[in-house]
């Protein structure tokens, strides 16, 4: 008689652990013939977080004193990123408040930012995404379409240690959708039988052409 297993070790598990902080991108995109284009939001320490959490309703029934299947129903979900950016750039700090800038005011050498009334569309971005890389080396792709920066900017900065701050992205659905009832968040998982010539190309080469800038990060100027 076959005996269960005391563990859950297989031949796949050393190469399908996820392994390291991982790199968080914007407008991230494949394109044939050149692979995954996108450009990184910046270093970070700490890594971040990814939360994606659907919500159920257990409908009650008179008769039923347990939960009954088919009886539960999704009825709605969130997803979100924290970043923890070690990089305190120009655009995380107004995108972070979404903040505009002041054209009234002229100080040399200096950028002026005031706080905007309202949410704009240019407050969302494309996608935020998440590269994370397995033991195996392939990486696993998570990305938030129409994501939006919400939460509060908080600093605090202490001698001899480096500044933190935790960006959080939330996904959002859009009137471009069939419906409004599922978010639009993608998670892209690597298949070994597929060529990763042309469908996995390595995403820590992709081409970055705004990371460079003085002002990159998560928006373009």
């Amino acid at each position: 008689m076959n005996k269960l297993k005391t563990h859950g070790i297989t031949q796949g598990t050393p190469k399908e652990i996820l392994l390291g902080a991982g790199a968080y991108y914007k407008d991230l995109k494949y394109e044939e013939g050149t692979g995954w284009i996108g450009t990184i939001l910046g270093a970070t320490q700490g890594g971040g977080k990814v939360s994606i959490t659907p919500e159920y309703l257990t409908i009650e029934v008179d008769g039923a004193t347990v939960k009954v299947k088919g009886l539960e129903k999704k009825v709605g979900e969130t997803a979100n990123m924290e970043i923890n950016l070690l990089e305190i750039k120009e655009s995380h700090l107004a995108e972070v408040l979404h903040m505009e800038e002041d054209t009234t005011k002229k100080v040399p050498g200096y950028k002026i930012y005031k706080s905007k009334r309202d949410i704009g569309e240019d407050d969302y971005f494309e996608n935020i995404a998440f590269v994370g890389t397995l033991t195996s080396g392939e990486q696993v792709i998570i990305i938030f379409e129409n994501g939006i920066i919400e939460g509060a900017l908080e600093l605090e900065p202490k001698n001899k240690e480096v500044s933190v701050f935790t960006a959080t992205v939330e996904c959002t659905a859009s009137f471009e959708q069939d419906d409004l009832e599922h978010l639009p968040y993608y998670i892209y998982y690597p298949q070994a039988a597929e060529s990763t010539e042309e469908t996995n190309n390595d995403v820590s080469e992709l081409s970055n052409e705004t990371e460079t800038d003085a002002e990159g990060g998560l928006t373009d100027e």
